[in-house]
């Protein structure tokens, strides 16, 4: 059930979240699954590239649910009178 075009789903945001940290680890199994000191640097590379794009990933989520916060205590202010 979604709400009005006020409304926000942070269900979905939590499930990008999953997403990019699922493929982090896919990644690290990866190269921890590696035998006699070899390591695929093509892996390593995808690797720190998804944590990149997570890190930036977890960065907007933080500064949308920070923006969030700010609008219903405002929202809250307003309702109250102050």
């Amino acid at each position: 059930m979604s709400g009005g075009p006020a409304s926000f789903n942070f269900n979905k945001m939590l499930q990008g979240l999953e997403s990019y940290v699922s493929s982090v680890k896919t990644y690290l199994n990866k190269l921890e699954g590696s035998t006699g000191g070899t390591v695929n640097l093509a892996t390593m590379f995808q690797m720190q590239f998804h944590m990149q794009i997570m890190s930036q990933y977890i960065e907007a989520a933080s500064n949308t649910l920070s923006a969030v916060n700010t609008e219903m205590l405002s929202m809250a202010r307003a309702v109250k009178g102050q």
